[in-house]
């Protein structure tokens, strides 16, 4: 009987250990699987020129692993907006309808001033914004967010070793220089409006509001006011 309960225990000891080997394999298994998706996916952010890159916002890897990789994409994409929205501003000035009817009352052009500075306001602001994600403690703030199950740390590590790598560091300051360069080309738009509206000043009994746009009763003036106009449409 001693022997027979000593058989039985030595099948269940045996038994349990097959089956710790079992999920040990299928457990590092499904690590190393995910670890290349995930760096797949991440190697196709720090290959790319995030000014051009479409972010994959299909989820490749799962469970924690997936949190990584959303974190990593969300952030990433969080930091390329900025770089669209100002780019968006800087196609977006549009003289017609910055120097509308409503925004010329009675030939006062103050509204144009501040118009001019809401786009600068705003774009010092994106700037702004930009510069403090990039750094190194709004990187790791945005994965202590996620909801990460178990061993936090390794997720946590994993996240830094993309986000902060020397190679995502590049990234970030060739995009910050692209930023600049839209900021550069906003400015210059910028100037160039204020060149209108000062011209608007000094020859107001030149130009009249009619049908909620400006028209000239001066041929001559007209002309130099659409070759500012033309400068910045180009």
């Amino acid at each position: 009987m001693e022997n027979k309960k000593t058989v039985v225990a030595i099948v269940i000891v045996i038994l349990l250990m097959a089956a710790l080997i079992a999920v040990s394999y299928f457990y590092n298994d499904f690590n190393t699987k995910q670890l290349a998706l995930l760096t797949e996916e991440a190697n196709k952010i720090l290959e790319s020129n995030l000014r051009e890159y479409s972010i994959d916002f299909d989820i490749k890897t799962e469970k924690n692993y997936a949190e990584v990789e959303e974190a990593v994409k969300e952030y990433i994409s969080k930091l390329k907006n900025i770089y669209v929205e100002i780019d968006e501003m800087v196609s977006g000035i549009n003289p017609n309808v910055i120097f509308a009817a409503k925004n010329v009352p009675d030939k006062n052009l103050d509204e144009i001033e501040n118009i001019i500075n809401q786009y600068k306001e705003k774009c010092q602001n994106l700037i702004a914004e930009y510069e403090e994600l990039i750094t190194e403690e709004k990187i790791v703030e945005n994965i202590n967010n996620a909801d990460i199950s178990v061993r936090n740390e390794y997720y946590i590590n994993l996240y830094s070793e993309i986000m902060l790598s020397e190679t995502m560091q590049n990234q970030y300051m060739d995009l910050e220089e692209e930023i600049k360069n839209e900021k550069a080309s906003l400015y210059d738009k910028l100037n160039k409006i204020e060149k209108m509206k000062v011209f608007l000043e000094e020859h107001k009994d030149s130009w009249i509001i009619k049908e909620d746009k400006i028209h000239f009763t001066n041929v001559n003036r007209m002309t130099e006011y659409y070759s500012l106009f033309n400068q910045v449409i180009d």
